[in-house]
């Protein structure tokens, strides 16, 4: 297990056939060759997603997921699977970045929900250094990029370090900064991946010192493991985690027992210093979980969850069936929502290969058995798969998709000692002899790729006729498969034979990469406008979004909305929003969309019931899709999508009578909408129509030119109708050359709508309607309307901070100056955590009470006060302490300031 110096030194020689019979060995590569290896790990990635830096993709995730982007050209696919890396990564870190440089620590965002911690959420990732990109246009982009570089950098470094050739560094760096969790993912879950190789490196770095009697080592562990903490995933740095214990291990020295002892003894301090480092986050996170809904993480977790085996041969063909998202008859969705990576048939072959060198062999049996435990745990192999879930947490935390990071990891790493190997066999016999073991790897990686095709039958067989991709992803499985045969029995030198197999395997990798990046819109523009008026009327209030400014993203403008799609959340928070705003609400996603139950009542149902309530907690705007309108009263029939939609023609002279039995409206009727086709803006002439409420009716000409295709043509009355007893009647009447169409839709049973139209004898039919209902001059109002959004104002919302007896002038959510008549209680509008402490000019620093189930107060003396109020973790001074010992730890492995570091 050990690799003694003269293996080391053998490892990194290279040979080349001369032109001489007496070949001569080349020393060890120097240092310029690793700089080639950097050289090409830092400029792939920028090549791989050259389209997206220069602009002929958007990769702006506000354009998709915010409820602000227009006029956007959709290719088809997905260019991420998880559209966390809008609503999270990108809204929450945007706002932490923005917090850090204006020189504040982002505890808390007051801006989602009615405020909660934003470092302790971690998928903020609000302490993470790279982080700070977001701040920038585009900054994602960069951020990702930036952690590309990072995982390839070092595994170059720690290819090195385990005395590899440049060659076999640059491979391994390659395929791993192009992993599949790289390509698939872009949210949270892949900040901590580059830190892997990053403490991997530590733990070689302290066995190569150990055994060469020099001190120190362990710098690159401390850094390593707090940054994948300070990251934003916890869950991905413990099962990497797992992985560096299992490196740790196959790595022991065991010459000497004074070695084994020192080996111990400074990866354990490293591990500590990493963690003291760390402390803050950890402080924080750990310190809010008691108080937190952590949904599918509770109880039983995820330990009987995995992905299913008819999935599998997406591990090794990615893209047989499709783009992201794609699967044959529309199945696949539970597949996309849990996979997390993938490792290309020839990164299998070449891994698979790297398995049978001699030099380094328990590291690579450890590597190969981490990474069939880790597929076995996946794809839900009984008695490995539940012995990986035994693992204390790891059933917890969804690791069917985190778990791919380590995989490929140790793929990456076995992948570049094949090509090691494959210099070393052709130095030692002139190149002459096949490459067995790659020939052992391409058989049994296309066992496994057929395997997999044997498997998932079902989905080609129903298919129709194979798709394009299905040919394609087949021709480039086969074609990397038959390079890698051909070149496993050619008569090659070695090296030539390892940058062959080596540059195969890594376009094959940067190919399935750059596939999800081409379904980046290649145009789109963001309205902001509606943003603009929120920032200047909202003050301290809050906004409820029906769509546009998507949950969190109130957080990423500086606008207080009390939205919420986010894990972990305030457990008090979860709950009041159930109890007393949505009682049908997604308790992840309160994001004015998703219900729980599709046949309970509706968010615009809920809020009409609930205004109130939503004014209690300092709603003074709701926000909707353009032209949209919850105080608009829809027929339940007609709340969700249905099928079988059939355009009714109305032509010149026509008329349609839509009628609806015993309508039961709360009350008088303001406008009806009725749902239109107009031929893509053909229809042309008048719609004269009759709304009829019993015997009380009005009339209304609408101009055809003005109406939109596919949507509600709004029909305004000039004053109200009476709530119908019995009948409500809408009659329409067509006037003009070219036809009018209503959508109609099969009757459901028990229906009480009916509709007569000229020409139309088919099955009884019904055509989508809404109620405009009255409202008097304290109802809602509309107040604002563009292209991507509608503003309506609530008449009484609570104000933020409230003091019975006081004048109060409030400078920002956190400070206000009080003037009160006698002493009071202050009451603030902000979630209630432990944490908070108010400070009160001329009052000892006082704590923050809970004010009813999720709001604050604080006791105000008489006279003027000043006020200023504070959140920090409880036991955070503890973290700042640890933080000092962990940047002493880490300096602790530096070598003497003016003594140069041993060569390598």
């Amino acid at each position: 297990m050990a690799l003694n110096t003269a293996a080391s030194s053998t490892m990194a020689k290279d040979y080349t056939p001369p032109p001489s019979p007496s070949p001569k060995p080349r020393t060890a590569p120097a240092r310029g060759h690793y700089i080639w290896a950097a050289i090409a790990v830092v400029v792939a990635p920028l090549l791989a997603k050259l389209h997206l830096i220069l602009g002929f993709r958007l990769a702006d995730p506000r354009l998709l997921h915010s409820g602000l982007g227009v006029d956007v050209v959709m290719p088809r696919g997905m260019a991420t699977l998880d559209p966390n890396v809008a609503i999270t990564s990108q809204a929450l870190g945007h706002r932490a970045a923005l917090d850090l440089l204006a020189g504040d620590i982002p505890w808390w965002n007051p801006y989602e929900g009615v405020g909660g911690p934003l470092a302790g959420e971690m998928q903020s990732a609000a302490l993470f250094p790279l982080n700070l990109l977001l701040a920038l246009p585009d900054g994602q982009l960069y951020m990702h990029l930036s952690l590309q570089l990072v995982a390839g950098l070092f595994t170059v470094l720690l290819m090195r370090r385990l005395g590899t050739s440049a060659l076999a560094a640059g491979v391994a760096g390659l395929l791993f900064e192009f992993n599949g969790t790289f390509a698939w993912l872009a949210n949270a879950v892949v900040n901590p991946i580059p830190f892997l190789p990053m403490v991997v490196l530590g733990v070689e770095e302290v066995r190569h010192r150990v055994m060469a009697g020099l001190r120190g080592g362990w710098a690159w562990i401390v850094a390593g493991l707090a940054l994948s903490l300070y990251a934003g995933f916890p869950e991905v740095a413990y099962l990497d985690g797992l992985l560096v214990g299992a490196w740790t291990l196959a790595r022991l020295p065991l010459h000497t027992k004074a070695e084994l002892t020192a080996y111990a003894a400074r990866v354990g301090l490293g591990v500590v210093g990493g963690l003291a480092l760390a402390a803050p986050i950890l402080i924080a996170f750990l310190g809010y979980l008691p108080y937190a809904f952590v949904g599918g993480h509770e109880g039983n977790g995820f330990r009987d969850a995995h992905v299913d085996a008819q999935h599998f041969v997406n591990l090794t063909i990615p893209y047989l069936f499709g783009r992201l998202a794609d699967l044959p008859g529309g199945e696949g969705g539970w597949f996309w929502g849990s996979v997390g990576g993938y490792i290309p048939i020839g990164l299998m072959a070449l891994a698979i290969a790297g398995c049978f060198g001699c030099s380094l062999r328990g590291l690579r049996w450890t590597l190969a058995a981490w990474t069939v435990a880790a597929l076995a745990a996946i794809y839900g192999l009984p008695i490995i798969g539940r012995l990986i879930n035994s693992i204390p947490a790891v059933g917890n935390a969804a690791f069917f998709r985190y778990l791919p990071p380590s995989a490929e990891f140790s793929v990456a790493i076995l992948a570049g000692l094949a090509c090691q190997d494959i210099i070393q066999s052709g130095a030692q016999t002139i190149g002459h002899r096949p490459a067995r073991a790659l020939l052992v790897g391409v058989v049994l990686a296309s066992v496994t790729a057929t395997i997999g095709l044997l498997i998932a039958g079902h989905y080609y067989t129903e298919m129709p006729h194979p798709s394009h991709w299905f040919r394609n992803a087949l021709c480039v499985a086969a074609l990397t498969v038959l390079l890698l045969l051909w070149l496993s029995v050619a008569r090659l030198p070695g090296r030539r034979r390892a940058l062959a197999a080596g540059a195969i395997v890594a376009v094959e990798a940067v190919l399935m990469f750059v596939i999800p990046t081409t379904s980046n819109p290649p145009k789109g523009v963001l309205i902001e406008d509606g943003v603009r008026f929120l920032q200047a009327h909202l003050g301290l209030q809050r906004f409820f979004s029906m769509g546009p400014v998507a949950p969190n993203y109130g957080a990423y403008y500086g606008i207080a909305g009390i939205n919420h799609d986010d894990l972990p959340l305030p457990r008090s928070w979860v709950d009041y929003v159930a109890e007393h705003l949505d009682a049908n609400v997604h308790h992840i996603a309160f994001d004015g969309k998703q219900r729980n139950s599709a046949d309970g009542p509706s968010v615009e149902e809920n809020l009409r019931a609930n205004l109130a309530e939503y004014e209690k907690i300092g709603v003074r705007y709701v926000v909707t899709a353009s032209a949209g309108n919850p105080f608009r009263w829809t027929p339940r029939e007609f709340r969700m999508d249905r099928p079988g939609g059939l355009p009714i023609p109305l032509s010149d002279g026509g008329t349609a009578v839509i009628g609806w039995d015993r309508p039961d409206l709360p009350r008088s009727i303001d406008g009806v909408g009725v749902l239109i086709g107009t031929y893509g803006g053909k229809s042309d002439g008048v719609l004269r129509a009759s709304i009829c409420a019993d015997d009380v009716c009005a009339d209304q000409v609408l101009d055809l030119a003005q109406a939109t295709d596919n949507q509600f043509l709004p029909i305004k009355l000039d004053h109200p109708l009476p709530p119908p007893r019995d009948r409500l009647t809408v009659t329409l009447r067509k006037t003009g050359a070219y036809p009018v169409a209503l959508w109609s839709f099969p009757s459901s049973s028990g229906s009480r709508m009916t509709l007569v139209a000229d020409g139309y004898t088919g099955p009884p039919h019904e055509v989508k309607i809404n109620i405009n209902l009255a409202t008097d001059d304290r109802g809602p109002s509309r107040v604002y309307g563009d292209r991507a959004m509608t503003i309506f104002e609530l008449p009484n919302p609570a104000p933020y901070f409230s003091a019975e007896g006081c004048r109060l002038q409030a400078e920002a959510r956190d400070r206000l100056v009080a003037d009160c008549a006698a002493a009071s209680i202050l009451k603030r509008q902000e979630l209630f955590l432990p944490g908070w402490t108010a400070d009160v000019v001329g009052v000892p620093r006082q704590e923050v009470q809970p004010d009813g189930p999720i709001f604050q107060r604080i006791s105000l003396p008489a006279g003027r006060s000043e006020v200023r109020f504070n959140y920090r973790p409880p036991y955070m001074p503890v973290g700042y302490a640890l933080f000092l010992l962990g940047i002493g730890v880490l300096l602790w492995s530096l070598p003497p300031a003016g003594r140069p570091s041993p060569p390598r």
